[in-house]
C-alpha cells in the first residue's frame, strides 16, 4: 500500500494494491500581481484523482481510498491547470521572437488556453530589464543568444558571462543546477547532519551557489580515484551520484553550443583559456549578479532577542526568509549587506532558496544602471536608485566610468562572440576587464574590512520598508 503522491514519483510499482487518495497535491503557480513563484496545497483534478485510481490492481485486483466526499468529488475541476497559465512566460515569448511568430501579445491570444493580459505584459517587461528585448520587442543581441540556449534566461546571461569572463567551468555548474536541481539530498533524521556537511563544504563563502561548485569538484576528485571514493563521497556528503552526473552532462552541452556561438575556442568546461579567472571566488559571486540581477535583497541585523542574527528584505516583499537549506540560513555575520538569488517562493511566508553574499563592485558594475548623486552632505552612488552607497565623489565617477566601459564592451562581444584574448594585455577589452576584476578581488577588501569606502546608505534614506517587519521581540 502506498500513498498517492508517492505513486506519481515510483510509478514503477505495479504490484501495488490499495491507494490512498488525499486529494491535495503540491503545486507551482506564479503569481503576477507579486511577481512571485507560489507553491501550495491545492485540491487535485477529476483527471488526477482518476490517474490515481488507476495505480491501484494493475496485476491483480485493488482498491483506491478518495478521502474526500461525493460533494467534494463533483467540485473537482475536470483537469489540472494549464502549465502556460502557471508559469512565468519569459522562456516562450523569447521563443515566439526568434521564430519570427510576430507579436508575442497577438500570438498567445490564439493559444488554446491563453495566458492573461497581465502574465504576458509582465513577461515582456522582465525580458526589457534583462535587456533581451527592445522597446519595439525586437530581440537585442543578449536576447538572440538567450533564445538559443535551452535555460530560462536568468541562466543563460549567467552562462554568457562566466564564459567572457573567463570562469566558465564554476559558472556552468552553477547553471547547470539551477536549470536542473540541487544535488543535496536530506534523509529523514539527519537534517542536522545534512546541513552541517553542507556549510562545511561552503567553504565559509556564504553562498549556496558556490557550494554546489565545490560539492561538485570534490565528486570530480572522488570519482577520478575510483567508483568506491565516489559513492563513499556522496554518501557522506549527503549528494545525488545520479544528479551530479546529470549537471556533469548538462554543462557539457552548454560549453558546447558556446563553442558552436563562437563565445569560446574549445568544447571542454575545463578549457584552461575558459577559465584563467574561476579560483576567482569574488568573481565568481559578481558573475552570478550579472545573470541574476535584478533579484537582490539586503540585510539588515536583528536585534530581536528572541531571534538574533540577521533580517532580510526585497524591495518588492518587505521582510522576507532564508530556506533552512542554505548556508545562509543560521549565518549571523556576513561580510556585506547584499544577497543576490535565484529563486523566491512564497509558501507558509516568503522564502529565498538559494542565494550568495555579493559586495557593492559586483552590484555597482554587473547590477543596474548607475547615477551619482549629491545626498545632503555626502557623495551617494546608486544601481536603479534604489541600491545606494556612499562613496567618495572621485572613486564614484572612476566606478561609472568603467562601468560604462565595461557595458560598451560586453555589448560588443556579444553582438560578435569571440574569446577574450587575456594574453594580450594592451587590448582595451582585456584592459577593462583587468581593471574591474582588480576593483572587485584587490580594492573592496580593504573596503569591506573598513566599512567606509562602500557603506551602504543609512537605513531609510532609499529604501523603506514596512516599519511593522520589525515586530519580532
Amino acid at each position: 500500500m502506498l500513498l498517492s503522491g508517492y505513486l506519481k514519483v515510483f510509478h514503477f510499482f505495479y504490484d501495488v494494491v490499495y491507494v490512498i487518495d488525499g486529494g491535495k497535491i503540491k503545486e507551482t503557480n506564479f503569481d503576477t500581481n507579486n511577481n512571485i513563484s507560489t507553491m501550495t496545497a491545492e485540491w487535485v483534478s477529476l483527471a488526477n484523482a482518476k490517474q490515481r485510481k488507476g495505480r491501484a490492481g494493475r496485476v491483480c485486483p485493488g482498491k483506491c481510498y478518495h478521502l474526500y466526499n461525493g460533494l467534494r468529488a463533483s467540485l473537482l475541476d475536470a483537469y489540472q491547470l494549464p502549465e502556460i497559465m502557471r508559469t512565468p512566460l519569459e522562456e516562450l515569448c523569447l521563443q515566439i521572437k526568434i521564430l519570427k511568430l510576430g507579436s508575442i501579445g497577438r500570438f498567445l491570444e490564439k493559444a488554446l488556453d491563453r495566458p492573461t493580459e497581465e502574465a504576458v505584459n509582465l513577461a515582456i517587461k522582465n525580458l526589457r530589464d534583462l535587456n533581451a528585448l527592445d522597446h519595439t520587442e525586437n530581440l537585442t543581441p543578449l536576447g538572440f543568444h538567450l533564445a538559443r540556449l535551452p535555460v530560462e534566461p536568468h541562466i543563460g546571461k549567467l552562462i554568457l558571462f562566466g564564459a567572457l569572463l573567463g570562469c566558465l567551468d564554476p559558472v556552468l555548474t552553477i547553471a547547470a543546477s539551477l536549470s536542473f536541481k540541487d544535488p543535496f539530498f536530506i534523509p529523514l533524521g539527519k537534517e542536522k547532519m545534512a546541513d552541517m556537511r553542507r556549510r562545511t563544504l561552503s567553504r565559509n563563502s556564504k553562498s549556496d551557489h558556490l557550494t554546489i561548485v565545490y560539492a561538485f569538484q570534490g565528486w570530480e576528485e572522488a570519482k577520478r580515484r575510483g567508483g568506491r571514493y565516489e559513492r563513499e563521497y556522496c554518501w557522506d556528503n549527503f549528494l545525488s551520484a545520479n544528479t551530479l552526473q546529470m549537471i556533469h552532462n548538462m554543462k557539457s552541452q552548454f560549453a558546447e553550443h558556446l563553442k558552436h556561438t563562437g563565445f569560446v575556442s574549445s568544447k571542454d568546461p575545463k578549457d584552461p583559456e575558459s577559465n584563467i579567472n574561476s579560483d576567482n571566488e569574488k568573481l565568481i559571486k559578481a558573475v552570478i549578479v550579472a545573470g541574476l540581477y535584478p533579484k537582490v535583497a539586503t540585510i539588515r541585523p536583528s536585534h530581536s532577542k528572541k531571534r538574533p542574527g540577521v533580517k532580510v528584505y526585497t524591495q518588492a516583499d518587505g521582510k522576507v526568509n532564508i530556506h533552512p537549506k542554505s548556508v545562509n540560513a543560521e549565518e549571523k555575520e556576513f561580510n556585506y549587506t547584499w544577497l543576490i538569488y535565484h529563486l523566491k517562493m512564497k509558501t507558509s511566508s516568503i522564502f529565498l532558496y538559494d542565494c550568495t553574499e555579493v559586495s557593492p563592485f559586483s552590484l555597482l558594475f554587473f547590477g543596474g544602471d548607475i547615477t551619482i548623486q549629491k545626498d545632503e552632505d555626502q557623495e551617494t552612488i546608486a544601481v536603479d536608485k534604489w541600491i545606494v552607497f556612499r562613496s567618495p565623489a572621485r572613486i564614484a565617477h572612476l566606478v561609472k566610468s568603467l562601468k560604462r566601459e565595461l557595458d560598451s564592451l560586453l555589448q560588443e562581444k556579444i553582438s560578435n562572440p569571440a574569446p577574450v584574448d587575456w594574453q594580450n594585455r594592451q587590448s582595451k577589452d582585456c584592459a577593462v576587464i583587468t581593471a574591474i576584476i582588480d576593483l572587485i578581488t584587490t580594492q573592496e577588501r580593504a573596503a569591506g574590512s573598513s566599512g567606509r569606502t562602500w557603506a551602504s546608505a543609512p537605513k531609510g534614506q532609499h529604501i523603506y520598508f514596512n516599519d511593522a517587519d520589525d515586530d519580532d521581540d
